[in-house]
């Protein structure tokens, strides 16, 4: 009984890790709608201590709440939809495997002390206005690099498997076509139109947030034609 049950409990656990990270992605493109932050190519970095720009960039602690789910989520779909695609192309898969894996273990390097100094707040009134400044500004550097660095990684991972699956799985193909588009149009907009630029960059990750959802659905559906063939192979045998 445990034994027949098993592959549907791992189908619908990466199913739901699927959506679950869907949901983190979502949920991190809505707050930019919501919260709207006013960004420009020189508003990312602070200047002062009262400019909020730096501090707008960088994610509250619900966002990196979002961002952390959508990693821990997606890294198990996206090994476990290597293996089971592995003999589409090999060598692109795996490439962009280990891609999109350093992606997400940059944004969860990147976002667990965004969440731990939002559970414990630390409070820097004894040092002096122009060192509280130098150490807001390198946080907001160091930030900007690694999330640039997570997301144009993903990014490159992502258009490898659209080309591999443009044919077999179009819809998919089409979907990260459209992000990777939404995604580079928004940054001419920063220097003229920053709101336009931000609902470019939502709009991106909601079509970006598909994706872990038609990858575990593909995992799942290569799961299903690995259990039919054992099955054949058992009543062969049998026979």
């Amino acid at each position: 009984m445990d034994k027949n049950m098993r592959p549907d409990v791992y189908k619908a656990g990466l199913l739901a890790l699927g959506v679950l990270a869907a949901t983190g992605l979502a949920g991190y493109a809505l707050a930019y709608i919501l919260v709207m932050p006013k960004v420009s190519p020189s508003g990312f970095v602070p200047t002062t201590l009262g400019n909020s720009a730096g501090a707008q960039f960088h994610f509250g602690t619900l966002q990196a709440v979002f961002v952390l789910v959508y990693a821990f989520a997606f890294l198990p779909v996206v090994i476990l939809f290597t293996i089971k695609e592995y003999h589409t192309q090999p060598y692109a898969l795996i490439f962009a495997c280990c891609l999109l894996g350093v992606s997400l273990l940059i944004e969860i390097i990147n976002n667990l002390p965004v969440l731990a100094s939002g559970i414990y707040p630390v409070r820097l009134e004894s040092i002096s206005p122009g060192v509280r400044l130098y150490l807001r500004q390198v946080e907001a550097i160091r930030y900007l690099s690694y999330d640039v660095a997570g997301f144009t990684t993903a990014y490159a991972a992502f258009f490898i498997y659209a080309l591999v699956f443009l044919r077999s799985h179009r819809l998919l193909s089409y979907t990260i076509f459209g992000s990777i588009v939404l995604f580079i149009a928004n940054v001419p907009f920063l220097w003229f139109a920053p709101n336009l630029a931000v609902i470019l960059m939502a709009l991106s990750i909601f079509a970006f947030a598909s994706v872990p959802v038609f990858m575990a659905r593909m995992a799942v559906d290569g799961f299903e034609r690995a259990d039919t063939k054992s099955r054949i192979r058992l009543v062969e045998s049998n026979g």
